[in-house]
């Protein structure tokens, strides 16, 4: 692993899964979250944008910020995720898990690789379902300090199962 690439701060990874769920709504605490402003609100319009232009583009084969609650190992209580968005390709049989970010950062690999695919594995099973992985950017910085090799993908569908992709896409 990348020495330069700590966790983001308060991250937490998930450990050995024993149940998932997908959640039609938003856990208690999501529901009513205050405004944002700066860096943080220009992220979540430009998140809201590849939404509505994703969704046009695949239909219904794309799920906008679907919420999953979980069960680690040694664990009282459940945890939550939300992946930005998930891609289904069942021609394919692949899943892709999209985190969109302003600029390319390690952050989402931390996202991305130690949290959200092992959710998702844990329902999709490994026989029927390829995984891959794309972060969404509109700025990429090839010298971003970042764990693992990643693709430079034109579309985020050619991400291959096991890959992490890197997709950029300018409004």
């Amino acid at each position: 692993m990348h020495t330069r690439c700590p966790p983001p701060k308060r991250f937490k990874p998930a450990g050995t899964i024993l149940w998932t769920r997908y959640s039609p709504t938003a856990p208690p605490f999501a529901r009513g979250r205050r405004k944002r402003t700066g860096r943080r609100a220009q992220g979540i319009r430009y998140e809201q944008r590849g939404h509505d232009f994703f969704e046009k583009l695949y239909g219904t084969r794309y799920i906008p910020s679907p919420w999953f609650q979980f069960l680690e190992e040694d664990s009282c209580a459940p945890r939550w995720c939300q992946p930005d968005a998930l891609l289904f390709d069942p021609a394919q049989g692949r899943i892709h898990i999209l985190e969109f970010k302003l600029q390319h950062t390690s952050d989402a690999w931390w996202q991305l690789r130690q949290l959200y695919f092992p959710v998702i594995r844990s329902i999709f099973p490994k026989a029927l379902w390829d995984i891959a992985l794309c972060e969404v950017v509109k700025w990429f910085d090839p010298s971003t300090a970042f764990p693992e090799k990643i693709v430079m993908a034109e579309k985020p569908e050619i991400v291959l199962g096991g890959e992490l992709g890197v997709h950029i896409w300018r409004p």
